[in-house]
């Protein structure tokens, strides 16, 4: 499908975009805060022609695009303009105080990464430049270079701002004039020249002079705080005056209590921030390097990696640099990036290896997400690769104390920007990003797993000799589907009681109808009083549990009817139950239904015959190969 109907498509699914509160977009993906999340249907959204993913994450709503992001974005931002409200009625309630916090953080920098991201590539060129001698740094060119370069992060208070006001829902000029007011030309001066430490206001406040350039926790605080002025101001002035009054009252009010209070406040929790994690890294380094680096691709797809924007940028005004943040970014997205690459070069699938080429390239310069959820979460090794691949990157880079000097997308475009003359800090930059890359690389090459080729999978289960001296025979018994709809992995089930394979080993199905078949001949061996799951024996000896969703135990049997008794023989295809998907969904409960050989032990491997996201017909199509 094109982009307007594939965005049709995601907002319609998402409950109509009465439903979308707020929408914006990064890199790759397209990100909602909702009125009401149980309005969304995630699997149907999942399944969309041109949707990599989709996942409810601190607070948010996110579906994962991939390179075709912001062209999807402009369609949905059409398809919901105008029918986006300012009432908190709409305001979704789900999420603790973490999540609404990554949220806001997301929310707020998000929109403004291409303006950071462009100024800071800008800067590691002219670093380049000026290490080749190709460009004068006293020169009139450079000071021009300089200025574009800088201009972003000298006044990052405005882009924040705008950006702000639109998360908060307040208006972005008084928010603008707010970030104006920190930055006052005379106030900075004062602060620059340290002769002045304070001024009083209106005889009793005192008014700290501190310089608020490139800072941003400052002026999020003060537009946080305006927000609620604006809204108070609004319900006290008579709406003919309100163009007047409101504004007028909302810059009195904030303005004083941000200069006096809420700056120097933000401003206080930015350095602290900076300082610890300066002297954590000061401390134990190589341990603080293996363990952010190694975890950093969980801390990302959490959205976590948000919570540490405003040390960041703290660091970064302050004292020019950053250690930890985009450093350990930048080694585990080249982890990713050679994960990748194994599975690149070790799958014989040919579609897996069609989806690990085109995540490999965008993976290389910082953009992880089609690698992410495209291959290496989805085969589960690789991604453990990736992480031990990230940890030895973060340890060398914790050990020499690698720094970078601007932001920039953490892939090999950021390198420039950790430049500095008459150090080595390039040249460990550098041996950091390989020694992640190639170890992600060679452990994937090196450890077994499913390559995304379940038949072939199949195929070497069935025919290669197993070491075992008690096993005289190699025999499979098949396992047709007792169900018609979409295969699931087992370890993605919700209940982790299923997903771990206490139970026993077998595989989900996400029913698309309404009826349970025999998946074999054999006998029932057990029901419930629920009528929500089946036990059944083979004529060969697979002990088999189909269990129709999950806590569907809690309908006491609403919507589900046996038509087989404990004791019957079967035979493969007979009718076994029928349960109503709505009844179970109006309930929300999941209709995830494992389907477990619960004999496991007695088997030599239990091997899924299909994947992920295949489409099953009951009796048709096997979705269990027994080994014995």
């Amino acid at each position: 499908m094109d982009n307007r109907q594939l965005a049709e498509s995601i907002v319609r699914e998402m409950g109509g975009k009465e439903n979308i509160t707020q929408n914006w977009h990064c890199i790759t993906r397209l990100r909602f805060n909702v009125a009401d999340s149980k309005k969304i249907n995630i699997e149907a959204i999942k399944q969309l022609d041109g949707v990599m993913g989709a996942q409810f994450q601190s607070g948010q709503f996110q579906v994962i695009i991939g390179s075709e992001v912001a062209n999807v974005f402009n369609e949905v931002d059409q398809i919901t303009h105008g029918s986006i409200v300012d009432d908190d009625s709409t305001k979704s309630s789900s999420g603790n105080i973490l999540d609404k916090l990554f949220d806001v953080i997301s929310g707020i920098f998000t929109p403004i990464l291409a303006a950071i991201t462009g100024s800071g590539l800008l800067k590691g060129i002219m670093a380049i430049l000026v290490w080749a001698n190709m460009l004068n740094a006293e020169s009139q060119t450079y000071m021009i270079l300089d200025a574009i370069s800088n201009a972003t992060f000298h006044f990052l208070p405005f882009l924040v701002a705008f950006s702000a006001a639109n998360k908060f829902k307040t208006n972005p000029s008084l928010a603008g004039a707010l970030a104006g007011i920190l930055m006052y030309p005379q106030i900075m001066a004062l602060a620059d020249a340290g002769e002045v430490s304070s001024v009083t206001f209106l005889g009793f406040l005192n008014i700290p002079m501190n310089n608020y350039a490139s800072s941003v926790l400052p002026i999020i605080l003060g537009v946080w705080l305006m927000s609620y002025v604006e809204k108070y101001s609004k319900k006290i002035v008579p709406k003919s005056l309100t163009i007047i009054f409101v504004p007028l009252l909302t810059l009195l009010i904030t303005a004083p209590l941000v200069l006096a209070f809420i700056a120097p406040l933000g401003t206080f929790i930015g350095t602290y921030l900076e300082m610890f994690f300066t002297k954590l890294f000061g401390v134990a380094g190589p341990v603080a390097g293996a363990l952010m680096g190694g975890l950093m691709p969980l801390i990302v797809v959490t959205g976590m990696h948000y919570a540490f924007f405003p040390g960041t940028f703290a660091s970064l005004g302050k004292l020019g640099y950053d250690i930890m943040l985009l450093p350990l970014n930048l080694v585990a997205n080249l982890a990713q990036a050679g994960a990748t690459l194994g599975v690149l070069i070790k799958t014989k699938d040919k579609k897996m290896k069609q989806i690990a080429f085109s995540a490999f390239i965008p993976a290389l310069f910082g953009i992880t997400e089609p690698a992410i959820y495209g291959v290496t979460m989805k085969l589960k090794k690789p991604f453990y690769a990736s992480m031990a691949g990230g940890a030895v990157g973060g340890a060398i880079y914790g050990l020499f104390v690698v720094k970078t000097f601007s932001f920039a997308v953490p892939g090999l475009l950021a390198l420039p920007t950790y430049i500095e003359n008459g150090t080595n800090n390039f040249l460990w930059a550098v041996v950091g990003v390989l020694s992640s890359f190639f170890v992600g690389l060679i452990v994937t090459m090196l450890v077994p797993f499913d390559l995304g080729d379940k038949k072939d999978v199949t195929a070497d289960a069935l025919t290669t000799p197993v070491a075992q001296p008690t096993v005289t025979k190699d025999k499979s018994h098949k396992v047709l589907s007792p169900l018609t709809g979409e295969v699931k992995e087992l370890t993605t089930c919700p209940d982790d009681t299923f997903a771990s394979g206490v139970v026993g080993k077998g595989i989900g199905v996400t029913p698309s109808g309404d009826f349970v078949y025999a998946p074999f001949d054999g006998t029932v061996t057990m029901t419930t009083p629920s009528k929500h799951a089946i036990g059944l024996v083979s004529n060969d000896g697979v002990e088999l549990l189909i269990h129709v969703g999950l806590d569907t135990v809690e309908l006491e049997g609403k919507g589900f009817e046996y038509f087989v008794k404990e004791g019957d023989v079967v035979t493969h295809g007979d009718k076994l139950l029928s349960f109503d998907r709505r009844v179970i969904e109006e309930a929300e409960y999941s209709l995830f239904t494992p389907i477990i050989v619960t004999n496991t032990p007695n088997f030599l491997d239990i091997v899924p015959a299909l994947g992920e996201g295949d489409t099953v017909t009951a009796g048709q199509e096997d979705v269990l190969i027994v080994v014995s």
